[in-house]
């Protein structure tokens, strides 16, 4: 809780400097926004990283393959930074970049998730 009082904070603390800075210098604006927001990222980083631990003990002791989980937890991945990526090039006026990002974020989820595919292909295979 604690945690994201901090990130909810630094957001609005840049968002108020951000619309001083549009009058005097609106160039500083996407520089301090990509800062605060890589403050943000590594907090959330360092957040996610128990919980990423826990789910490599689940895996061991389910004896569950990389092939099944590590697929998922990268699609994931991908869509938290095609999202986040998409949004800096919104805000920094640039929808056309911010499409062609989620558009690559999707392709590369689409491909990390083959071998997953695959693996499902093959048992239905089998089933029938």
């Amino acid at each position: 809780m604690a945690q994201m009082i901090r990130f909810a904070a630094a957001a609005v603390l840049a968002a108020i400097v951000c619309l001083l800075l549009r009058r005097s210098n609106p160039e500083l604006q996407l520089p301090l926004s990509l800062l605060v927001c890589g403050f943000i990222l590594w907090g959330a980083a360092v957040l996610v990283q128990p919980a990423a631990q826990l789910l490599q003990t689940a895996a061991s002791l389910s004896g569950l393959s990389a092939a099944y989980y590590l697929p998922v937890v990268k699609c994931v991945a991908i869509g938290i930074l095609a999202k986040g990526a998409g949004d800096l090039c919104r805000d920094g006026g640039q929808s056309a970049l911010a499409g062609a990002v989620e558009l690559g974020g999707a392709a590369a989820a689409l491909y990390v998730s083959l071998p997953l595919l695959t693996t499902l292909l093959g048992l239905l295979g089998k089933m029938l």
